[in-house]
């Protein structure tokens, strides 16, 4: 007999809270500092970290997203280790976004991403 385990400690029928838990499951595990997907006007669909932050990463994120050469950073991203990954879901880009997380943090955007895309899929 064959069980399945549902690895998700927290589940939300609600699409935007689904998105959220994943991108706070993502931060905690991958030791990111903080972790947002926004659209491409860099309008926060769901965020997880300081808020303060969080707003910022948002905002430039299409713009980094976008460019192939460096920009100036805000004043709170400064110095900061700063990657974003283009979604396209339904045809429309979405920015996942992190700050921090070394080594580790492309294999979490690569889960997250994974995570964020079969949440919005099934919607």
């Amino acid at each position: 007999m064959t069980y399945l385990v549902d690895r998700r400690k927290r589940r939300s029928n609600d699409r935007n809270a689904a998105v959220r838990y994943q991108l706070e499951y993502a931060r905690e595990r991958g030791g990111i500092e903080a972790l947002v997907l926004a659209d491409g006007d860099g309008l926060l669909l769901a965020a997880s970290g300081e808020p303060a932050v969080c707003a910022e990463l948002g905002a430039v994120a299409p713009l980094l997203g976008h460019s192939l050469f460096r920009m100036p950073m805000p004043p709170m991203l400064r110095g900061a280790d700063v990657a974003v990954r283009r979604l396209d879901i339904y045809g429309q880009p979405l920015f996942l976004a992190a700050v921090g997380g070394g080594v580790a943090r492309d294999v979490w955007l690569a889960r997250s991403a994974a995570g964020v895309r079969r949440i919005l899929a099934a919607n």
